[in-house]
Order: structure tokens, then C-alpha cells, then sequence
């Protein structure tokens, strides 16, 4: 396809953003009973060793239990926000027990959107170094945690290191969607996994990341040379990535009440020192409750409100359009071939925010491959991609050609 005929669909893409906006609470039931958000125990107070610690080092680690074949450890290691504060981040490391002949791949797993408290980590829950659980699942946990296709990625001898990101487990305002903080708590959790005695990781990374997550992957292979020079990146793998944030109803998308743009508003009022004017009294509570408690807890108190909680465009205020436009992903080249897997049905992040990363990725010559699953929703693309994943991962350590979606020119 030449590359003029690929612009010409962008405008089309931008209206199916804007007709795909999700209703902000379609399928939650705001009557259910929503569980607390875990339990923040001591191993999450920061380490007096932070101040003197390099991006990436270890500064604690425990033992958790882990599946059939591995050993798995909770992990303090320390990172750096966007403008490089130092943070102690936390997360978990899960190796296979069979003895490795040379240094093993190292898989990130970034995982989607959980919350702002604290307590919403992942590495919190019981049982926390397992297969992908979702919300509501059998045991009742409030957050998803796990790691999909986590067997599978053990059986061919990675080490999975998951981050929690910043301000989840670890102390501080947890910067929402701002890719650059995940995405340095995603590279330095590969740092922290080589040094983890035993686990015989590499500088080979591949990355795998799942809405928000998807963001932070998509980041990570952005910055993955400037940041972390010493890693070799060698492929991103992403599930109906949070790619597109300034959208052209992005003022919509504030105003229409979905519980994510809490999240949104108190990660970026602290990442950046943003004003909350465009916040309504009940929006300020709602801010309130997306620091408190973990997603579930906020779609609750939404569904609960009957005034609006935006009340301002936020494009009229130069500097909160400055900060989502430099969240938005693809306006720099990835380091490694990108994989996007997206769902047309998705109602969380819609298909359009796909493409219009694929044209903004495009025009700086990232390697980017889209596969769109017909019919696929904002979870089911996580079963449904497992193979063309694992596959597509494979292939990247191998060193094999990429197949590209972007347009020949001309």
C-alpha cells in the first residue's frame, strides 16, 4: 500500500476513535461488591540504600512461591521517574529451575491498568507469580495479576520479570500513563533480574505489555538506548496498547465520566505539576478515590455520581495538551521491531488509537507490525494472541525478518 493511500485512512481512523469512545461503565455492575485493594506490607517501605542506587540495582528481594519448575523472588530495585527522580520500584522475578548453558532472555511483563493506591500492585496479591488471573476471577482478586502465557514462556528459558511500576507497592503518587516513568521501571526490572543470584539473566529483552502496559512496552523500546544502552531490546510485543492519548475527542474522552481519566488526572497533576482546575468538587473526590483504592473501586464511586467531574476542556490549558501529547506513542523510533495485537470490538481502548499510532510510527521508521483481530475485545486478544505472540517473539531472538504494515513510499 503506498503511503498516501495509508494517510488518507488516518482521517478515517480518527472517526472511528470518536465513535468508539467507551461507554465508561458498560459490563460493571456499580452495586457488586468491590474488594480492597491488598495490603501493603513492610517489604514495600523503601530501601535506606535508594539514595546511592544506580537505575536497576537490587535493593531487596524475598522468596514467593512459583510455579512447577521455577523459582520466583518479590524484588525492590531502584528507578527513576521521567525526569529522573529516584524511586524505589517493586515487582517480581521468575526463573525456570533447569540449569542454562548461556545467559537467558529476559521477558518484561507490563501489565495493564490496575489502580493508583499502593496496595494495587501486583506483587502484593497471594500467590502473585502465576498465570494471568483476571479481575473477578475465581479467587475474587481486586486487580488482575500474573503473567500470561507464563508455562509456556518458562518452558522456552526466560526469566519473566514483572514490574509493579512506580507508586504501585513502592511509596509515591503513581504516575498514570506517563510511558517514560513505566517504561524506565520496565527496563531497570531487566536490569534488576541479572542481578538476581541464580536466575543467569542476559542483556537479551524482549517486551510484552497489555493496555497501560502496552504504553509503557511501547515506551521502553523508545527510550531503550539512551536509557539502558548495556540491554539489547530485541523485540515489543503489545496487546491493545494505550498508544494514542491526545485523540481528537480527547476532551470528550475527559468529560464523559470513564474512571481511567482519574487516574489520568492525579498521575499528571504529580508527574508534571499540572493544574486540577478542570476538576468539579465531586471530580476532586473522585481523584481522591483513585489514589485510596484500586480501577474497580473507581468505576464504583462513577457509577454512584450524578454530576459531571470534568468540567473544563482540558485543551484549553497549554500545558496539560503539552503533557498528553508527549505520552503519545510512536513520536520517537523503537530500538526494537514493534508487534501490535488489537481487537476491532475493543470498548476500552478502541482500534482507532491503534491506528493512529501505526501512522505516527510509520513516519519515523519504526518496524511495525499490526494484527487485528477481528471481533477481538480488550481481554479476549489475550488468549487469542498467545501463539502469533510466542511465535513472533521467538523470532525477534533469532534475529529473523520482520514482517512490516507500514506502506511502501510512493
Amino acid at each position: 500500500m503506498a503511503w498516501h493511500s495509508f494517510m488518507a485512512g488516518v482521517a478515517g481512523a480518527a472517526m472511528v476513535w470518536a465513535t468508539a469512545v467507551a461507554q465508561p461503565l458498560q459490563g460493571f455492575d456499580a452495586g457488586a461488591n468491590v474488594p480492597p485493594a491488598f495490603a501493603v506490607t513492610s517489604f514495600y517501605d523503601a530501601s535506606p540504600r535508594l539514595a546511592g542506587a544506580k537505575p536497576g540495582d537490587l535493593l531487596k528481594s524475598e522468596p514467593v512461591a512459583a510455579p512447577a519448575g521455577a523459582r520466583a523472588w518479590r524484588i525492590m530495585y531502584a528507578s527513576r521517574t521521567w525526569d529522573d527522580q529516584p524511586v524505589a520500584a517493586t515487582g517480581l522475578i521468575i526463573v525456570p529451575v533447569d540449569k542454562a548453558t548461556r545467559p537467558r532472555p529476559v521477558l518484561v511483563w507490563a501489565h495493564g491498568t490496575t489502580g493508583g493506591a499502593r496496595g494495587c500492585a501486583p506483587s502484593l496479591a497471594p500467590d502473585p507469580a502465576r498465570g494471568f488471573l483476571e479481575r473477578g476471577g475465581a479467587a475474587g482478586y481486586p486487580i488482575d495479576i500474573g503473567t500470561p502465557y507464563l508455562q509456556e514462556l518458562l518452558a522456552r528459558g526466560y526469566v519473566v520479570a514483572a514490574p509493579d511500576y512506580q507508586g504501585l507497592g513502592g511509596p509515591g503518587v503513581h504516575q498514570f500513563l506517563v510511558g517514560d516513568t513505566a517504561a524506565r521501571g520496565a527496563l531497570d526490572a531487566a536490569r534488576a533480574a541479572r542481578r538476581v543470584r541464580g536466575s543467569k539473566a542476559g542483556a537479551d529483552v524482549v517486551m510484552l505489555g497489555w493496555s497501560q502496559g502496552g504504553q509503557a512496552a511501547l515506551a521502553a523500546g523508545e527510550i531503550a538506548r539512551a536509557y539502558a544502552p548495556e540491554l539489547r531490546v530485541r523485540g515489543v510485543a503489545t496487546l491493545a496498547p494505550s498508544a494514542t492519548i491526545m485523540s481528537p475527542v480527547v476532551n470528550q474522552l475527559f468529560r464523559s465520566g470513564t474512571p481511567h481519566v482519574y487516574e489520568i488526572i492525579r498521575g499528571y497533576v504529580s508527574a508534571y505539576g499540572l493544574s486540577s482546575d478542570l476538576l468539579s468538587p465531586r471530580g476532586r473526590d473522585l481523584v481522591e478515590v483513585a489514589g485510596q483504592g484500586c480501577i474497580l473501586e473507581v468505576f464504583k464511586e462513577v457509577g454512584h455520581s450524578k454530576e459531571p467531574g470534568v468540567i473544563a476542556d482540558v485543551t484549553d490549558d497549554p500545558a496539560w495538551t503539552a503533557a498528553l501529547e508527549r505520552n503519545q506513542s510512536g513520536l520517537r523510533t523503537s530500538a526494537a521491531p514493534v508487534l501490535v495485537v488489537h481487537g476491532s470490538a475493543d470498548g476500552i481502548v478502541p482500534f482507532g488509537s491503534t491506528e493512529l499510532y501505526q501512522a505516527r510510527a510509520c513516519a519515523v521508521g519504526t518496524m511495525l507490525q499490526v494484527d487485528r483481530i477481528e471481533g477481538g475485545e480488550h481481554r479476549s486478544v489475550i488468549p487469542a494472541a498467545r501463539e502469533g505472540i510466542l511465535h513472533w517473539l521467538e523470532r525477534r531472538l533469532r534475529g529473523e525478518p520482520v514482517k512490516s504494515s507500514c506502506p511502501s513510499p510512493g
